[in-house]
Parts: structure tokens; C-alpha cells; sequence
């Protein structure tokens, strides 16, 4: 990805998600960890369109604290995990 330009192509997205998925943080201190020097608007660029394309495959606990974060209020959308196991 070039630093200068937000990669929002599919296969991006998808690679930022199945990524997510293996973590155990939500999606957004997700993309803090992996983009800390990258300003939070485009930081929730990515987050929009991850929940965009993904929506079915995270959930939210509404009486979890949001993250503040320069101003902004961000819910905290955490991966499903695969029950299968």
C-alpha cells in the first residue's frame, strides 16, 4: 500500500478483515495497531468500508463503552468468531 493513498480495493479490504479476524481486538483498535501514524479520518475510511463489505461477519455489545478518539465516538465492532471449532 502506498503511504500516500488509501488502498480501498476489495482484495485489500478483505485482506484488512481476515486479518481482524485473527486478532481479539475490534475493528478499530485493529486499524489503530496497523496504521498508527495514519490520520483517523482515513483510519475510518477503512473502518466504514470494511463494515461495508463485511457487516454480517461482526457484532457490537451496545452497552460496551465507545472509543474516543480525537473528537470522534467510535463503536467498537469486534469480528464473530467461527462457533464451528
Amino acid at each position: 500500500m502506498k503511504k500516500d493513498r488509501l488502498d480501498l480495493s476489495k482484495e485489500n479490504i478483505k485482506k484488512l478483515h481476515d486479518r481482524c479476524k485473527k486478532s481479539d481486538d475490534d475493528l478499530y483498535t485493529f486499524l489503530k495497531k496497523e496504521f498508527p501514524e495514519m490520520i483517523i479520518e482515513e483510519r475510518l475510511k477503512y473502518l466504514a468500508t470494511v463494515l461495508n463489505d463485511h457487516f454480517e461477519d461482526y457484532e457490537f455489545d451496545k452497552n460496551a463503552e465507545r472509543i474516543n478518539d480525537e473528537g470522534y465516538s467510535i463503536v467498537k465492532f469486534f469480528p464473530k468468531k467461527d462457533r464451528s471449532i
